[in-house]
């Protein structure tokens, strides 16, 4: 496995090696018989990271933590017996809190300020956000009866302006 270490000449990793590897590598790499690897927790779910989450954890910018914040803290969760506790209680506490207000967001929020609220959501939150926001503007089209409007389907005016052309 020395070819995982970029810096090494050697085919054989050396014992106690840090390395920085992707998430689904190490899952890969991990057996039910023997563990090769220790994991160490990211800096986005440290203690340090989780204190700041517990104190607002809505001024926080999770894309910038990780695009899949919550998806990459369930997973690393797995893997640290020590503190994946800790890390789940904060993530739950996190999505909890951010949850009121991408809801709150999604229905007060008008087009323009769809971007800039969208800014600080991780992947997941934007979906949600995404999907009440379609359902609010449905719901205003309902309230203002733009559903049962009913228009001109543009096949039908594109053959009635060939027609007119055709009698010239």
């Amino acid at each position: 496995l020395g070819f995982l270490d970029p810096s090494s000449d050697e085919d054989i990793l050396k014992a106690n090696t840090s390395l920085e590897l992707p998430i689904w590598v190490a899952e890969g790499m991990k057996t039910d018989r023997r563990n090769y690897l220790g994991m160490e927790v990211p800096k986005s779910l440290r203690v340090t990271q989780r204190e700041i989450l517990l104190a607002d954890s809505n001024v926080v910018n999770l894309h910038r933590l990780g695009p899949h914040y919550f998806e990459f803290g369930r997973h690393v969760i797995k893997h640290c017996a020590v503190e994946g506790e800790y890390i789940g209680e904060s993530l739950m506490k996190t999505f909890r809190t951010r949850f009121l207000n991408i809801l709150d967001a999604a229905q007060n929020c008008r087009d323009e300020e769809t971007l800039t609220e969208m800014n600080k959501m991780d992947e997941l939150e934007r979906e949600m956000f995404k999907n009440a926001y379609a359902k609010r503007k449905s719901l205003d089209a309902w309230k203002q009866r733009d559903v049962y409007k009913i228009n001109t389907s543009q096949m039908v005016v594109n053959h009635k302006k060939r027609k007119a052309l055709a009698m010239e």
